[in-house]
């Protein structure tokens, strides 16, 4: 069945569900994977995640023994081609398992895209153009303000930073009330934490660094900050400035180790 990324919703994400992302936007799929990812661990739901190819995914699903297992495996898997058409039958009646799937070269993959476009499985239009990004915008942040929506969608088409980590990044800005600082992001890598005051980059690192010892997991994350001391070292980085005093930026990274792709 047709579907756009912002009508996914967590009610979507369960058991025996299959997506299928097709069209000229590959990045898309990272991004899906991580979004899937974020609203197994809102749920509280126990998923073993797996990048691998089809056939890979079928030896894997052959060897399952446990069926007891409370475990559901996700299984990721790129290049879906017409040629798969009659691997992917196994799928429709997997049981604890869940798909995401990507089209292959757009010449063999028609067939298998008119297949799930008639099946029950969750077919994604993914172009590069603004209406998928605007989709995709408003999937991982539902209650967004039109011109927020516009802003993003200007900042995504001109970036240099890969679909994936800006996704990442905006959601570390992102709270009840809307977008903290999103004045602040600037559309070029390089320039992201440089380009923050103090205080906006303290608390950028603060809510990093809760949301990792929440998830007890970095797999996605653009940002990694492993000293056991970062939530008390940056509340007194806050308290420091808020008095008066203009820290410097090596005081506030002092103690913090930050993933090799966020440039500082």
């Amino acid at each position: 069945m047709k579907i756009d990324f912002k009508s996914i919703t967590a009610d979507n994400i369960k058991d025996g569900s299959i997506f299928y992302l097709y069209g000229n936007y590959k990045k898309t799929f990272e991004v899906f994977c991580s979004f899937m990812q974020d609203k197994f661990r809102e749920k509280g739901t126990n998923v073993d995640i797996y990048l691998c190819s089809i056939s890979e995914c079928l030896k894997k699903i052959n060897k399952q023994c446990d069926l007891f297992s409370g475990a559901i495996s996700c299984f990721c898997i790129r290049n879906i081609e017409d040629d798969h058409l009659e691997k992917v039958h196994d799928f429709l009646n997997c049981r604890n398992c869940i798909f995401i799937l990507e089209s292959g070269n757009y010449s063999r993959s028609k067939k298998i895209t008119d297949f799930f476009w008639k099946s029950r499985v969750f077919a994604i239009a993914s172009f590069h153009n603004e209406l998928t990004i605007k989709s995709l915008i408003k999937m991982h942040f539902p209650h967004i303000s039109s011109k927020d929506c516009d802003e993003l969608t200007r900042i995504i088409y001109n970036t240099d930073e890969e679909l994936y980590s800006v996704f990442k990044k905006l959601s570390l800005l992102w709270n009840d009330h809307g977008f903290e600082y999103l004045k602040d992001y600037s559309t070029y890598r390089q320039t992201f934490l440089s380009g923050l005051d103090q205080i906006p980059l303290i608390r950028l690192l603060l809510q990093a660094t809760i949301k990792e010892r929440i998830t007890k997991s970095t797999d996605f994350s653009p940002i990694s900050i492993q000293s056991k001391d970062a939530i008390y070292h940056l509340l007194n980085a806050e308290l420091i400035q808020k008095s008066g005093f203009n820290i410097g930026r090596g005081y506030i990274y002092g103690p913090l180790i930050l993933g090799d792709n966020l440039k500082c």
